[in-house]
């Protein structure tokens, strides 16, 4: 993890001192001592070094006022989220995380603060998913906390979001819409149920899940919900130029939600961080009770695919998706 200066601070001499940022990037790193084996060379140096042979890397954000808001939720959460969203993108692939790099931008005048709010809860998911803390960057901000966080995993089978044929079946882990249902309720002035505020402050982690389906179901396609199942699945047909049918009745809804909107969160509320895999006809069936068993999770079939392109809704809501395809940052 380093630190750079910038043209644009200008004269830092009258300014009431909060650390350097020397001793801020020290202060994250303290307590994350020991290097995961893959890892060569660790934070201290201007890059991280790693040895194994087949990596993904991704990249998330997370934005105060964006993503979240701190009359919400602490910064422990916010922490914790922010490196929790980002292993999604590897568990989709069934990567194995090792590595995590954090840069952030804080306003200068809590900085200290914020910083130590946020390193309790990067600390938490860095060492929930057994990974080290490797680099990063710090800068201050004139405005939000701005959260990147960059994540490796070790690939042991390719899994991708293509690879899909006409008869397969649509999959999904968990249950979904939870945490676009305390979101709901908070813009709504309220206070969502401790259920709810959970889907939103515990991102799961599927690694393990994702790892087990690899390998003993085969799986090869899978791709992470965080932007609402229909816009995520959209994503899956697009990929292989299929016709994906999802099954309404069949969504796994948060039970924490009020039944006039469950389904509408369950379909395109986003911010889930579930899986949804794509299978052979009933490959899944005989695996649902021992992987259920095994992780505590739901593993419910929502769909199949058809030739064609695009979405097809069935069951209680039925038609086109259009216009409500989930989560977009660019579209209004």
């Amino acid at each position: 993890m380093k630190s750079r200066d910038s043209v644009l601070r200008g004269n830092n001499s009258n300014r009431e001192s909060t650390g350097s940022e020397s001793d801020l990037i020290a202060r994250m790193l303290t307590g994350m001592e020991g290097l995961d084996a893959r890892i060569l060379l660790g934070a201290g140096d201007d890059a991280a070094v790693f040895k194994n042979k087949q990596t993904a890397v991704s990249t998330d954000l997370t934005i105060e006022d964006i993503h979240f808001r701190r009359d919400w939720i602490d910064l422990h959460e916010v922490g914790f989220r922010a490196v929790m969203s980002a292993i999604s993108d590897l568990a989709a692939m069934a990567a194995d995380p090792f590595g995590v790099l954090i840069s952030l931008a804080l306003p200068q005048k809590e900085s200290r603060e914020i910083l130590e709010g946020l390193t309790t809860g990067i600390q938490e998911a860095v060492r929930k998913v057994g990974a080290s803390l490797i680099g990063g960057d710090l800068s201050s901000s004139p405005g939000p906390i701005v959260i990147d966080v960059t994540v490796l995993g070790e690939i042991k089978d390719l899994v991708t979001r293509t690879g899909i044929s006409k008869g397969d079946e649509i999959w999904v882990t968990g249950v979904l819409g939870g945490a676009a249902g305390a979101v709901k309720i908070w813009l709504s002035g309220g206070n969502p149920s401790m259920d709810l505020r959970n889907a939103f402050t515990r991102t799961p982690s599927r690694v393990s899940e994702a790892r087990w389906l690899v390998e003993n179901a085969g799986i090869r396609t899978m791709i992470d919900i965080s932007d609402g199942l229909l816009r995520d699945v959209n994503h899956l047909a697009d990929a292989s130029d299929v016709r994906i049918v999802i099954e309404s009745n069949e969504i796994p809804i948060h039970p924490g939600l009020d039944s006039d909107i469950a389904l509408s969160l369950g379909m395109s509320g986003g911010e889930d961080y579930e899986l949804c895999l794509v299978c052979e006809k009933g490959i899944l069936n005989p695996l649902v009770n021992v992987f259920e068993e095994k992780f505590g999770v739901r593993l419910t079939r929502v769909g199949y695919v058809e030739e064609g392109s695009g979405i097809e809704i069935k069951g209680s809501y039925t038609g086109s998706s259009n216009g409500i395809l989930g989560f977009d940052h660019f579209l209004i």
